[in-house]
């Protein structure tokens, strides 16, 4: 019975917890390019269960200057994964956008992003962090 109980609790969390898509139009819509261009980036989003902004500039795989949440991680495009675990695991990742503990988690690498030509306007820099923190042996202290 007390089982019952708690999944009767936490089931609904689990169903209704989802990403905040007004944070992340918001993040996504701060990504910039270095240079000065007045082109706008060209994303690809593979997962069509999200609804993000029209403001945003969608195209083909081929086409885009960023692929988002992408099914094969091995693409010679930047990404945004929709894990910190890939964000870690592939280079060509500029940035992670996922859940945890119900919220939404968005994070951004300053190196990755520079390397590649971009960059993030001043509101979203909160977002950044530096790429030794995806080391563990960057978070000791001497």
């Amino acid at each position: 019975m007390k089982r019952i109980i708690n999944i009767l609790i936490i089931f609904p969390i689990f169903v209704f917890a989802g990403l905040d898509i007004p944070k992340v139009n918001s993040a996504l819509s701060s990504i910039t390019l270095s240079k000065v261009s007045s082109l706008p980036l060209k994303f690809y989003n593979n997962n069509r269960s999200l609804n993000l902004n029209e403001e945003l500039k969608f195209t083909s795989q081929s086409s885009a200057d960023i692929v988002l949440f992408p099914k094969r991680k091995k693409i010679n495009k930047v990404l945004v994964v929709d894990s910190y675990k890939a964000l870690k695991k592939y280079k060509n990742s500029i940035g992670a956008i996922y859940i945890k503990k119900g919220r939404t988690q968005i994070v951004f690498v300053k190196e990755r992003l520079k390397d590649n030509g971009f960059d993030l306007t001043k509101m979203a820099k909160k977002y950044l962090i530096q790429e030794c923190k995806l080391q563990s042996i960057c978070l000791i202290k001497k």
